[in-house]
C-alpha cells in the first residue's frame, strides 16, 4: 500500500545518506502521524544509534513515548541518552520528566548523577 511506499522512499533516502537528519525526523513523523507505534520507535532506535550525537533525536523519541503513556520507555530513552554525556539540557529535561510524574527520588538520582560527570 501507499505506507509501503512511503516507507521504502524514505528508506532509499537513509541508503544514500543516513546522516540527514530531516528524513529521519519526516520518517518517525510519519509513522507517529499514522499510529505506526512500533515503527516509529524503530525509527527512532535506528535514528539514536546511528547518530547519537543529534540531540532532537532523543528528545522527540522520550516526547512520543511519555505521550503514549509509556513513563517507563521515556526513562529508558533518556537512560540510553545520558551514557553519551550530552549537555546541560537533556539532563534537566530528564529531571523535569521525573518531576512531571511525581518521582522525587529519580529526579534528584538523576540530578545527583549530573553532577557527578560534570
Amino acid at each position: 500500500g501507499e505506507f509501503d511506499c512511503a516507507r521504502s522512499v524514505f528508506e532509499r533516502a537513509l541508503e544514500v545518506d543516513h546522516r540527514d537528519r530531516r528524513v529521519w525526523l519526516a520518517y518517525a513523523e510519519m509513522e507517529m502521524r499514522n499510529r505506526h507505534v512500533n515503527a516509529a520507535r524503530n525509527v527512532w532506535d535506528r535514528a539514536v544509534t546511528l547518530l547519537p550525537r543529534v540531540d532532537v533525536f532523543w528528545f522527540r523519541y522520550a516526547y512520543m513515548e511519555e505521550m503514549l503513556g509509556n513513563v517507563a520507555g521515556a526513562r529508558a530513552v533518556f537512560e540510553r541518552w545520558i551514557q553519551w554525556e550530552p549537555d546541560d539540557h537533556a539532563w534537566t529535561s530528564f529531571v523535569r520528566l521525573e518531576m512531571r510524574h511525581n518521582n522525587v527520588a529519580g529526579a534528584r538520582s538523576v540530578y545527583e548523577r549530573y553532577v557527578a560527570c560534570h
